[in-house]
């Protein structure tokens, strides 16, 4: 989380010293998804919605800097996957999620530049970064429940969980000139956490897992299924976020000093 934060103020403190500041400042909205043990491969019409804003500053032709703020909600369901152990386990959850982040863009043409010749109104990016991202869930699990009398009836657990970790950020995007002033831009990057916790399932640090939210009345059969290795479970949960952001930018038109 220091470095993270370091490397935002970072950004943001040596703006005053950088030469040809052109600064831009958006907002955006999209969906956000998620890959984990509730849904080990990547599902993209499973979508909740998301919203971001930021100040971008193009440090050079090439190199851009962004700090942005996000929030969404991603959601999972063992029923989508279509799996005889997924649909045993009967589980499902919804997680809100907000992010802090420190991005670095690099511009692969000439955008909005006057350092060039060649000068585009369009650029593919790639963009890196890590930030801290705060999350909560709700999860449900469709259980066989003994009650202690040698009846087992069907049932349903609900619980709760939240955490607060470090994320590393890594995706691509597009940007358009509209106007002198105006920007609109399309990205999508993929967030890796130090969690395996973000849909309530998972493995700790040490590798075992995680049973401890669960009563003791749950029946074995269903606590084995639960704990059945599946595809990526051992795999910190990752989310996505895909946007559609449009961007204001200051700029000033340098005048040569005049001739005396």
């Amino acid at each position: 989380m220091k470095k993270n934060l370091f490397l935002i103020l970072l950004f943001v403190g040596t703006a005053p010293l950088l030469h040809a500041q052109l600064w831009e400042i958006g907002a955006g909205v999209g969906g956000c998804n998620y890959k984990g043990d509730v849904m080990p491969k990547f599902k993209p019409f499973v979508v909740g919605p998301g919203a971001n804003a930021f100040v971008r500053m193009n440090y050079s032709r090439s190199v851009s800097l962004k700090v942005q703020g996000l929030i969404g909600q991603i959601h999972g369901n063992d029923d989508v996957m279509h799996d005889p152990f997924h649909d045993i386990r009967g589980f499902n959850f919804k997680a809100n999620i907000m992010e802090a982040s420190g991005q670095i863009e690099y511009n692969f043409m000439n955008f909005r530049t006057n350092a060039s010749r060649i000068v585009n109104n369009w650029t593919p990016y790639v963009f890196a970064g890590g930030g801290y991202t705060m999350r909560t869930t709700e999860y449900h699990i469709k259980s066989i429940i003994s009650t202690g009398t040698g009846v087992v009836t069907n049932g349903v657990i609900s619980g709760s969980s939240n955490t607060q970790v470090n994320t590393w950020v890594l995706g691509i995007g597009f940007k358009k000139e509209l106007s002198p002033h105006w920007n609109w831009g399309v990205e999508f990057g993929s967030r890796w956490i130090n969690d395996d916790f973000l849909d309530g399932l998972g493995h700790y640090n040490n590798g075992t897992y995680n049973s401890g939210t669960l009563p003791a009345s749950i029946d074995p059969l269903v606590l084995l299924n639960l704990k059945r290795q599946l595809p990526g479970t051992r795999a910190k949960d990752m989310y996505y976020y895909t946007n559609f952001s449009i961007s204001y930018l200051f700029y000033k038109v340098h005048c040569p000093p005049t001739r005396r």
